[in-house]
């Protein structure tokens, strides 16, 4: 699996906006993640970082909204996106920038 926040990071460098998490169904995103046996191991008060802790990965899954004003670019724009994410030498190029800027942001932290 890939981790939500170098979809995020990889997408917003090509002007891509999308969303990652639960999108608002966190039962349904247990299922599809495989993780709803580990649901019962929640609490009140738990945060989605907490439950990350638990199963020891990043949780969620990208959607992509096109709307009224999306023009058939911004669907291509995606597509190409989607395919340099799916290919190992275009994802690693990727990855690396992540890594470097990753290292950055928690240096400045």
């Amino acid at each position: 699996m890939i981790p939500n926040t170098f979809i995020e990071h990889a997408a917003t460098a090509q002007s891509i906006s999308l969303r990652t998490g639960c999108m608002c169904n966190p039962g349904g995103a247990a299922a599809l993640l495989g993780v709803q046996d580990d649901m019962s191991l929640l609490y009140p008060g738990v945060t989605l970082k907490d439950f990350e802790q638990i199963v020891g990965r990043e949780l969620g899954v990208v959607r992509v909204s096109l709307g009224l004003a999306s023009s058939f670019r911004d669907v291509w724009k995606v597509i190409r996106f989607a395919a340099t994410i799916g290919n190992e030498k275009s994802r690693q190029v990727l990855w690396n920038r992540w890594m470097v800027n990753s290292e950055v942001v928690g240096k400045a932290m």
